[in-house]
């Protein structure tokens, strides 16, 4: 039997309060659908104001499940948002396996990466299981975990989200660099 998770609420936090975004919306998942808990879909898309929003990662308990590329073309944002050169691929999307993280009754945060290295609120995930399955559920180290098997395993996680992080920061430098690159080569009409 496939374990299902129901999406109690999504909340969005209001643009006020989300310091340093122009606009964003949480496309899926949505309030009040469920899912198989090994292939949860979060996708969306998010403009920063002054800096560029380069990554989207969702958070449980402290601890980044996943870091997302913002690199998915949205047309549409692109047409309501002309005055912003990053609207056209301003989309994120990624499949998260849940099984192993979430308890009964858990919450997500979603978060914007900008390109300056600050991180902007935007969302929070409340989901339940549903459906109960027969197997076995191999518990993650707990936040406060140090020493031992539980605290290397988190420090790996950590790493691991810090690797992810670096990754998504140095290709959008390439791409800046190619982009400059670009504009130095093209002959210049006076």
């Amino acid at each position: 039997m496939k374990k299902m998770i129901d999406v109690v609420e999504v909340l969005s936090v209001p643009l006020a309060e989300s310091q340093g975004l122009l606009a964003f919306n949480l496309d899926a998942p949505e309030t009040g659908t469920q899912t198989d808990v090994g292939a949860v879909e979060f996708r969306g898309w998010v403009l920063g104001k002054m800096s560029p929003a380069i990554a989207v990662e969702v958070i449980h308990q402290g601890r980044v499940l996943k870091t997302i590329p913002v690199n998915v073309p949205r047309p549409d944002v692109a047409q309501t948002y002309p005055q912003a050169s990053e609207a056209g691929i301003s989309g994120f999307q990624a499949i998260l396996d849940l099984s192993r993280v979430i308890e009964q009754h858990d919450e997500l945060t979603v978060y914007s990466i900008l390109r300056d290295q600050s991180l902007a609120k935007m969302a929070e995930v409340t989901v339940k299981l549903g459906c109960e399955s027969s197997t076995v559920e191999v518990p993650l180290p707990q936040q406060d975990a140090e020493s031992g098997v539980d605290g290397i395993q988190l420090k790996l996680q950590r790493i691991q989200a810090d690797l992810e992080r670096s990754k998504v920061f140095v290709q959008t430098v390439k791409t800046d660099l190619l982009n400059r690159e670009q504009l130095s080569v093209e002959p210049r009409n006076f």
